[in-house]
């Protein structure tokens, strides 16, 4: 994810370097997935907890490789710092952002996403459903996604070490300033139970293919984006159905291009996500 300031880095280099482009390559759409899990509440299931506040710290650093017409190649360095409140009471879910602190700084992009709320419900199998925020703009709607992924989706009833299932989802994305078509597949499974830093977790994992394709324009010029990538995760979840902390991995191959020019610009990007949930403490009357 590609914040307002973070963007223009990248943006204002394709259309320094791009003055034309190729059409981009087709991209193979992938065969969704049954899904296996079963709906029955199982015995000694894991699942995630139905009364739970946290303290959410999340930290992003991204590393984005621009391939150059001439052929060299560019190197960016982004990241992001991150502080939610997150809520679940029943099947309801709520997180707030307190804080939020981006790399390269961009004071005013910060503070017109801090305090923003996103809502939503449970659903089946773990999917949020009416998932909304309380305010728009470009910077919200990418941070939508990274709020969508801080917790597992695991089926209803919960899964047991050992359990493996599978998920598609196919929906309209926010990615930096493209509008996109994002499709995608999840294979998850369950591992055993292990002890890290002292607390015994269950480790929750999944390995996401997606594909997008996007329109956007910047500068007053329109441009596409097709991307083919991976998402790894893991949630190391505490046996009464919290998440102690994740680690995401992604990477993706883009390619974006200025429509009627003679050249196109591919990216690569790799990003590494430290999730840590730390307990909320509730402040005393006094305070």
């Amino acid at each position: 994810m590609l914040t307002t300031s973070q963007r223009g880095l990248t943006i204002a280099a394709l259309l320094a370097l791009a003055g034309c482009g190729k059409s981009p390559t087709p991209v193979t759409r992938p065969t969704p997935n049954i899904n296996v899990a079963s709906a029955t509440p199982a015995a000694g299931a894991i699942s995630l907890s139905t009364l739970w506040q946290s303290r959410v710290l999340l930290e992003r650093r991204d590393s984005l490789i621009l391939t150059l017409p001439n052929g060299s190649k560019q190197l960016q360095r982004l990241g992001r710092n991150a502080l939610f409140t997150l809520t679940i009471d029943g099947k309801n879910l709520k997180v707030t952002l307190d804080s939020l602190q981006l790399i390269p700084a961009s004071a005013e992009a910060s503070k017109e996403a801090v305090g923003t709320t996103w809502t939503g419900w449970l659903g089946a199998y773990g999917k949020l459903e009416n998932f909304t925020a309380s305010r728009g703009g470009v910077l919200v709607e990418e941070l939508t996604q990274t709020v969508a992924n801080l917790l597992p989706r695991l089926p209803r009833g919960g899964a047991r070490p050992g359990d493996r299932w599978a998920d598609t989802s196919k929906k309209s994305i926010r990615v930096e300033i493209f509008r996109t078509d994002d499709q995608r597949t999840g294979q998850w499974r369950v591992a055993a139970p292990m002890d890290r830093e002292g607390i015994r977790v269950i480790p929750v994992q999944v390995r996401e293919a997606f594909e997008q394709i996007g329109r956007g324009s910047s500068a007053g010029r329109n441009m596409t984006m097709t991307a083919q990538g991976s998402r790894s995760a893991q949630y190391y979840m505490t046996l009464d159905g919290r998440v102690e902390v994740a680690t995401v991995i992604d990477s993706a191959a883009k390619l974006i291009t200025i429509p009627g020019s003679q050249q196109s610009i591919p990216t690569m990007q790799y990003s590494r996500t430290l999730i840590r949930f730390r307990p909320l403490v509730a402040k005393s009357p006094n305070e």
